[in-house]
């Protein structure tokens, strides 16, 4: 008896649960519709049907690799419709949709009113990995999706909280974290809070900014206004740093890895900067074929020391050599395409300008 009592309340859980999921399935189809969006209800995935563009999802398609970031990215965006849908199933925090109860629909929605809270991060990878550029893109989506108050992104390293005495380092702390406040503090080259300067007569003031850091942090939890933090540095030096200051590791609740870029990831940068630049590339040239001449002219420790430049440099070449073309033409009366990108242009830069 006690075994058939079960299996009922299990039974009766699972209609709840799947009541609950149509109700919800319900809202977001109705929700879209209202505003023009066709809506993937199995991944809640928005289309660009309707030619409405869908910018987040824009947003974090143009990073290049980071597969873990993005990730977390669209993690956190599920989480926020989820909220964005509290208002309309339960209005008043009473009766919901469809006769469903707060109590019923609690079994998949928090209790919390508001949106979620993005946390604060550590960024670990070489130079050219990329860290600042998806920092600052991260203050565009969050701004997008509600999460942060305003796209606001400030870079900062340690020259810009530190002073020649403790009072100093205070106030140009908290004049950075007001500045940055509703947005994202990206502190570059982090480790180097944690390092002493013959010049400054406040040996700690390393420290004292870092303090300041988590007092803000700690402070304006419950306010939700307080800058998103992020931490940024080299491998090695960020853990050995980390290691020796706990009170402020233990306030950053994730952190990302930025490995350094494939051959082919360099050559899907490069491609979109000359996109990016004005260029296009003749019709011959493919992803594949830069990604093996990189893998070909160059060894992956150079690579590791530059990344992201690397295709730089690589676009820099190039063009040099369309402008020399030019100027040839000019003098032999030919057309010259000058936005066009040749593999001559590629080749030849790959063996002179990336070394």
């Amino acid at each position: 008896a006690n075994q058939r009592r079960g299996g009922n309340a299990g039974d009766a859980a699972r209609k709840q649960q799947m009541a609950v999921e149509n109700a919800i399935l319900d809202a977001v189809k109705k929700r879209s519709k209202n505003k023009g969006d066709d809506v993937d209800p199995a991944g809640m995935e928005e289309r660009d049907d309707l030619g409405v563009r869908d910018r987040v999802e824009d947003l974090i398609s143009s990073i290049v690799g980071l597969e873990h970031i993005k990730c977390q990215i669209r993690g956190l965006r599920r989480t926020t419709e989820i909220c964005d849908l509290r208002e309309s199933l339960l209005p008043d925090h009473g009766a919901g949709v469809r006769g469903l109860s707060a109590a019923m629909l609690g079994v998949t929605l928090s209790d919390e009113a508001g949106r979620p809270r993005a946390p604060h991060m550590i960024f670990f990878g070489n130079p050219g990995t990329g860290k600042t550029a998806v920092a600052r893109l991260l203050a565009k989506v969050y701004h997008e999706l509600g999460i942060l108050r305003k796209p606001k992104f400030l870079e900062v390293e340690r020259m810009d909280l530190i002073a020649a005495d403790q009072r100093g380092t205070i106030a140009k702390t908290r004049e950075v974290l007001e500045e940055a406040r509703g947005g994202i503090l990206f502190i570059d080259e982090a480790y180097t809070l944690g390092m002493t300067s013959k010049r400054s007569r406040a040996e700690n003031a390393g420290n004292d900014a870092m303090n300041e850091i988590v007092r803000s942090i700690d402070t304006d939890e419950a306010g939700r206004d307080s800058p998103l933090v992020i931490l940024a540095g080299f491998p090695t030096e960020m853990n050995l740093f980390l290691a020796r200051h706990d009170e402020l590791r233990r306030r950053f609740d994730v952190t990302f890895e930025f490995p350094d870029y494939t051959p082919r990831e360099l050559a899907e940068i490069f491609v979109d900067l000359v996109h990016a630049k004005g260029f296009y590339l003749d019709e011959s040239i493919r992803v594949d074929y830069i990604a093996k001449l990189l893998e070909k002219s160059t060894d992956a420790h150079w690579r590791s020391e530059r990344n992201g430049r690397v295709s730089e440099m690589l676009l820099a070449g190039a063009r040099t050599e369309v402008r020399k073309r030019i100027r040839s033409a000019q003098f032999e009366e030919q057309e010259v395409d000058p936005q066009l990108i040749l593999r001559v242009d590629i080749e030849t830069a790959m063996m002179h300008d990336l070394k």
